[in-house]
C-alpha cells in the first residue's frame, strides 16, 4: 500500500514539474500602448491565440469669456483577440477580429436663460477585423501594427424625446509597443 502512494506521489511531481517546464516556455502577459490612444495587456493563451483588452479615457473642458461653459469626458474598453498566422524568425503576422465598447457625456451651460443647457450621454459599441504584425527585437519589448475594417453602432441622446442612433464603418489601423515585464 505505502508503495502505491509513493508512486502516486512521483507521478504527481513528474505532472507538476513538467507543467512548470511549459509555463517557462511560454511568453508572459505584456502591457501594451497603443495609437488610436489606449493602454492594456497581451496574453498569450497559446502558441497560436493570444488575447489584448484595452482600455481608454479622455475628458475635456472648456470656459469662455463669452460665458459658455462645458465638459465632456470618454471612457472606453476594447478586446482584441489575435490569431497568429506565420512566424518569421521575430516577425509574426495574425489576423484579429475586435470588439469595443464606449460610453461619453458632455454638458454645456451658457449662464443665461435665453439659451438652455444641455446635457448629452451616447453610447457606441462595434467591431472591426484587421491583419497585423507583431516584432519583438528583444525579450522584454516589442512593436505591432496592425490594418483593417470596422463598424461601429451609436445610440445618441435624445434631444426631441425620441432617441436616435448612428451608424459608421471604414478603414481601421493601429500601431503600439509591448513591455514585457
Amino acid at each position: 500500500m505505502r508503495i502505491w502512494q509513493l508512486v502516486s506521489l512521483a507521478g504527481c511531481l513528474l505532472l507538476v514539474e513538467s507543467s512548470a517546464a511549459r509555463a517557462q516556455d511560454t511568453k508572459k502577459v505584456g502591457v501594451t500602448m497603443a495609437y488610436p490612444t489606449s493602454i492594456g495587456l497581451i496574453w498569450p493563451a497559446s502558441n497560436k491565440v493570444a488575447v489584448r483588452p484595452e482600455f481608454t479615457i479622455s475628458g475635456s473642458s472648456v470656459e469662455s469669456p463669452s460665458g459658455l461653459d462645458g465638459s465632456s469626458w470618454n471612457v472606453g474598453t476594447g478586446v482584441s483577440v489575435l490569431f497568429y498566422l506565420k512566424d518569421y524568425e521575430r516577425v509574426r503576422t495574425y489576423f484579429t477580429p475586435r470588439f469595443e465598447y464606449s460610453r461619453s457625456s458632455s454638458s454645456s451651460d451658457t449662464g443665461s436663460g435665453a439659451i438652455p443647457s444641455i446635457d448629452a450621454t451616447r453610447s457606441a459599441s462595434g467591431g472591426s477585423g484587421s491583419f497585423g504584425v507583431q516584432y519583438a527585437p528583444g525579450e522584454k519589448f516589442g512593436v505591432f501594427g496592425e490594418v483593417g475594417f470596422g463598424f461601429s453602432y451609436s445610440k445618441l441622446p435624445s434631444f426631441t424625446g425620441s432617441d436616435g442612433h448612428a451608424t459608421a464603418w471604414g478603414m481601421r489601423s493601429g500601431v503600439g509597443v509591448i513591455f514585457y515585464p
